[in-house]
This record gives structure tokens, sequence and C-alpha cells, in this order.
């Protein structure tokens, strides 16, 4: 294809364009205020978001987690029992849930096991 054809399509488009005045309606709004709205409307971070914590392990670091979650962020994290965190997300509740699992010290990652000779 010619450049001579590519302008005289693209002058040809312009020309149908100016003559729609709801086409630049739509493109002018499509590209400065709905972008405007969206920026301002969605928060960047958390604020208090709801959280409930099932703690089943009950060791420091357990406790150190917890404490992470701290406001103005998050809520005071409340502790729950496993039935209750299931009853929860039955129901649906807006509650963000962390299930700790215990963790016995007879446990050990593969890569710490001694080798055998």
């Amino acid at each position: 294809m010619r450049l001579a054809n590519i302008y005289q399509l693209g002058v040809k488009e312009l020309w149908g364009l100016v003559r729609d005045p709801m086409l630049l309606a739509l493109i002018a709004y499509a590209f400065s205020l709905s972008i405007y709205t969206a920026s301002k409307s969605v928060p960047e971070t958390l604020n208090r978001a709801a959280i409930a914590i099932v703690d089943e392990d009950q060791s420091p670091v357990s406790s150190r987690i917890i404490s992470a979650f701290y406001p103005p962020y998050f809520t005071v994290p409340t502790l729950i029992t496993q039935s209750q965190m299931d009853s929860r997300m039955d129901a649906g509740l807006d509650t963000f849930a962390l299930d700790i699992p215990p963790i016995s010290s007879a446990t050990s990652w593969p890569a710490a096991r001694p080798r055998s000779s």
C-alpha cells in the first residue's frame, strides 16, 4: 500500500469522526473523566480490613505473625477456632481468615535430614 493511500484513509476517518459528535463525546469521556474517577475511587492501600486468625501452633513465631497485622491497615485480629472459621467461610462473611497449622518439632524438612552413607 502506498503512503498516499494511507494518508487519504486517515483523513477520511478523521472527517467521519468530526461528523459524529456522540463518538467525540465518548472518546473525550473515556480518556479523561473515566480515568480520573477510577483513579480516585479505588484506594491504594488497605484500610481497616477485617481479619480472623486460627492459631493452632501457639508458638512464638505464630505470635509474631499475628502481631504483624496491625491498624490502620487491619482491624485488631480476632482469634477463632477451626470450626468458627469454617462456619464464617460458609456464611460468606467479609473476613480474611488466616490458618496457622501446628508444626511439631519432630517434623523436619528433607534438606535437614542427615545423609546416610
